[in-house]
């Protein structure tokens, strides 16, 4: 037995390791990161059970290695400082599933939580050809979309007038082919607010080079004058290193910001049992830090194997223009 709990200590250790350094590379370290929350809690439980059987030197490893997965997860639970004064902007993002989400479920719920800015990831041309015969112009007017197949399509829809940059293309082409839909919205009373809909390919086993390159290739949050809000299925928790690095560009995560760092957003349907009983966060809403956040919440997306999720946000008036 003394073997089985130096085996499992070793395996805390080296998780802890990989998990502060970012130093996960290739499968299955990249997508055993993003259990990181849960791999904090049976850490700590094998470190018990360790004690109580009298291994206390692996119990000692468990403890200590649950310790510090538990310090760099507890701190998404804790909110923030309130938002302070200024215009307010709901935004919602959602991951259709190609088009298999239900958008006129979607624009529902849209209406009922009043949202000014829509940003949609895996939008097929079918899914937009749908979302304007259920009435996405009436109640977001404005729009960038690139509809395309295979999941490598996305779109931001706006209450807002969207201003157009006659010198580039309002869409991103990351490394994998995935085009990113952007958009320079004018916020009534704060002025442009830049906002991308983000959707870096998925670790698939074999592909997670490009997945790493896809989280490289996301805007800075220090990029311009004006503040970014970039939102969607990026693929990765905050436990993974390249997102934390994006986030060190002067992002913050809006649901962690306001102690929602854990709601978890996939996957919810098409996946194996286990992987259903052990959801992740993996849709996020990232703002520049000059931006404040009131509130963040997930919604069912019926059809969609991702909750989508909103946050309100308080762009300051200082940045009028």
């Amino acid at each position: 037995m003394a073997v089985l709990w130096w085996v499992i200590a070793v395996l805390v250790a080296g998780f802890a390791l990989v998990r502060l350094t970012g130093a996960e590379r290739g499968t299955p370290l990249v997508q055993l990161l993003a259990y990181t929350p849960y791999a904090a809690v049976a850490a700590l439980l094998a470190g018990a059970a360790a004690a109580l059987d009298g291994a206390w030197a692996p119990a000692a490893v468990c403890l200590a290695g649950g310790a510090i997965l538990a310090a760099v997860v507890v701190p998404r639970l804790m909110p923030g400082r309130r938002a302070g004064a200024g215009v307010r902007l709901r935004v919602m993002t959602a991951n259709l599933l190609y088009d298999r989400g239900d958008v006129r479920a979607l624009l529902e719920q849209a209406k009922v939580d009043d949202v000014d800015v829509l940003a949609l990831q895996e939008l097929s041309r079918g899914a937009l050809e749908e979302l304007d015969r259920a009435g996405v112009g009436g109640l977001l007017p404005f729009r960038s979309a690139c509809p395309k197949s295979r999941g490598f399509g996305s779109a931001v829809f706006s209450r807002h007038p969207i201003v157009s940059d006659p010198g580039h293309e309002p869409v991103r082409r990351l490394p994998s082919g995935v085009q990113q839909a952007m958009a320079t919205v004018l916020v009534p009373g704060a002025g442009p607010v830049l906002v991308e809909s983000a959707h870096p390919c998925a670790p698939h086993p074999g592909r997670t080079g490009g997945w790493a390159r896809d989280l490289a290739a996301q805007p800075p949050a220090g990029s311009g004058p004006a503040p970014r809000v970039l939102l969607g299925d990026f693929n990765s928790t905050l436990d993974h290193g390249p997102l934390r690095r994006l986030l060190r560009t002067g992002y913050r995560d809006a649901a962690a910001g306001r102690g929602r760092g854990l709601l978890p957003t996939w996957p919810f349907r098409g996946a194996t049992r286990l992987l259903r009983l052990l959801p992740v966060t993996i849709d996020h809403v990232l703002v520049d830090r000059r931006i404040g956040v009131r509130a963040v919440a997930t919604r069912v997306t019926p059809g969609s194997d991702h909750r989508a999720v909103v946050a309100e946000l308080t762009i300051p008036m200082s940045y009028s223009v």
